[in-house]
């Protein structure tokens, strides 16, 4: 197990340099001026625009921008955001928070409702109430995202204002409140973007589920144990659900960067401060530190998901031998 865990790692950081190389490359190349956001339609005579175009490394060539990208992670700095003049390591730890949270949360709620309905659908194939919740579902998976989230901002903080609208925390809280006072605040802030999130998503894992579920069913094992009239919440959860939770695993493992790359119209639309949006502001500035920094550690959170995914595999099948 040790010496797989070392080559799988060695294949992920050997994938994620070349997904940096691919990013940098490809950053560079897109069109447009990326010393508009830093120039703000000030005119600057050809002196000062070369000068400038040589301390912010506009003018590099594809080779010489993958080498600066490169060396810079390796001494931790994603250089300054052309934008604003921050860091960009700075920018992006501000920003993973809120997206990591709302990501996690979506993942774990989306994956217990999944595994649970989906589960119980493979088992109740032809009950009505499995169609219905397999139509339900799917509605939810065809609809747009920011269509989700304005049906539930129109009902829940407009026609019954339970939730507030958008944002991370209350802006007019006293700065004298408890700490238990700020979370359930943000709780409730958290509400309507998670729920869109989990409608948004809920019917991956929960029809991958129900098909894996439905192959297993149908197994020898399975038809033994219903013959030696085993219990059915024991032939569900000890023959049918581990057996069929290998594709679950790996869907898992690469779902939460897919959901943090993904959120970009939900946390807009919540006004929700996390690296989806930052990733569709930064894009359209030409922010190209920012843009680089926040693909940099997506494809690090991609490459780290899919290494976890790999190691649930192993303990979850552990007659499978090295590789």
């Amino acid at each position: 197990m040790t010496r797989w865990f070392l080559r799988r790692s060695a294949d992920a950081l050997f994938t994620i340099a070349l997904a940096i190389v691919a990013l940098v490359t490809l950053v560079h190349l897109l069109p447009g001026d990326p010393l508009v956001a830093l120039l703000q339609e000030r005119s600057v005579d050809p002196v000062q625009r070369a000068a400038m175009e040589a301390l912010w490394g506009t003018n590099r060539s594809v080779p010489e921008a993958i080498g600066a990208t490169l060396s810079g992670i390796a001494r931790g700095d994603l250089g300054l955001s052309f934008a604003t003049q921050r860091p960009v390591g700075t920018i992006l730890l501000e920003r993973i928070g809120p997206t990591l949270l709302l990501g996690a949360l979506t993942l774990l709620c989306s994956f217990a409702i999944g595994l649970c309905v989906g589960l119980w659908q493979a088992l109740h194939p032809t009950s009505r109430r499995a169609r219905v919740i397999s139509g339900l579902s799917l509605v939810g998976y065809t609809l747009p995202s920011f269509v989700i989230g304005m049906l539930l901002i129109w009902l829940f903080a407009i026609a019954l204002p339970w939730f507030p609208p958008g944002g991370l925390v209350d802006p007019l809280l006293a700065e004298d409140v408890t700490r238990g006072t700020i979370f359930l605040d943000q709780l409730r802030h958290l509400a309507l973007p998670l729920l869109t999130m989990v409608i948004a998503t809920v019917a991956v894992p929960l029809r991958q589920q129900r098909a894996a579920a439905l192959a297993t069913a149908t197994q020898p094992w399975v038809l033994a144990a219903r013959a030696r009239a085993v219990s059915p919440s024991r032939i569900a959860w000890q023959h049918v659900w581990r057996p069929a939770l290998t594709p679950i695993i790996t869907l898992f493992g690469l779902w939460l960067p897919l959901l943090v790359s993904g959120a970009v119209f939900v946390e807009a639309l919540f006004n929700w401060p996390g690296l989806g949006s930052l990733i569709a502001t930064s894009t359209t500035e030409r922010d190209i530190p920012v843009v680089v920094g926040a693909g940099i550690l997506l494809v690090i959170m991609v490459q780290v998901g899919s290494l976890a995914a790999d190691v649930l595999y192993r303990i979850a099948n552990p007659a499978q031998q090295d590789g």
